[in-house]
């Protein structure tokens, strides 16, 4: 694998979690900025860069990690002509950052999500890319590293968003009132939410491991006149999985009106 010099414009979580797959591929030369000078601080090794521009002066790859709304002015402070960019920004085309973008540029647009913090992320790559064969390699070096890798086309973007890059929060919200719930029947709390989590981390590498569809694993699960059958019903009768799909509708249309 060519090894290429990142930079990041950006130094908050998301940024932190790709800079430990990047250490994890051995590279040790990055640079960073951050209007807050104190994030930047957090990353040992890296060198601070005192502008925008420098950072993109310096680094061969450039990952573009701050919020869309603060995007537009971001790419409006940037001069350097030729360089390779990777987006993480909701809601922000590679259109919309070609036009905003005045010097030519190679752009490569992501969709991650928070859990590669602990290298579990889930991290969509927009294919086609104007990113080299090397550079996208680089990429995906990076992220496997913390997560898996899937590759989709532009269009389906905001969708993704509404799946998995915002899909931890409703898994956070599912564990919370579950494990709420078991208090409510008793359990101290601090043990019902670790049997949350257990259920949840199990069930999941159960669907992993056994190859078997969701809805066969709830059908295991669900003897017939047993307590499970019974829960399910109550989901059922209050149309829990179409609360779950007009939740993710409302995402990806937020998305999407982000991307205008």
């Amino acid at each position: 694998m060519k090894v290429y010099k990142p930079g990041f414009i950006g130094c908050g979580n998301m940024a932190s979690a790709i800079i430990g797959g990047i250490k994890q591929a051995g590279i040790t030369e990055l640079y960073v900025f951050d209007k807050d000078m104190e994030k930047c601080r957090a990353f040992d090794g890296a060198t601070i860069c005192k502008s925008v521009d420098d950072v993109v002066k310096s680094a061969d790859i450039i990952f573009l990690c701050v919020k869309p709304n603060i995007l537009p002015e971001v790419l409006k402070e940037i001069t350097v002509e030729g360089k390779a960019f990777v987006s993480i920004a909701a809601g922000i085309t590679v259109e919309k950052i070609r036009e905003l973008l005045r010097p030519a540029a190679r752009i490569m647009r992501i969709m991650p999500n928070t859990p590669l913090l602990v290298g579990k992320g889930a991290i969509c790559i927009q294919m086609p890319t104007d990113l080299s064969e090397g550079e996208q390699i680089f990429i995906e070096e990076i992220f496997s590293a913390i997560g898996i890798v899937e590759h989709v086309g532009g269009n389906l973007m905001d969708s993704v968003t509404g799946v998995s890059g915002s899909g931890p929060a409703y898994v956070y919200m599912f564990i919370d009132a579950l494990a709420k719930a078991g208090a409510k029947h008793g359990l101290p709390e601090d043990v019902s939410l670790r049997l949350a989590v257990q259920t949840f981390e199990g069930a999941c590498e159960m669907l992993k491991q056994t190859g078997d569809t969701p809805s066969q694993l709830i059908h295991n699960v669900c003897s017939p006149g047993g307590t499970t059958i019974e829960a399910m019903k109550i989901f059922d009768m209050n149309e829990t999985r179409g609360i779950i799909e007009w939740a993710v509708d409302a995402c990806v249309a937020k998305s999407k009106e982000l991307s205008k």
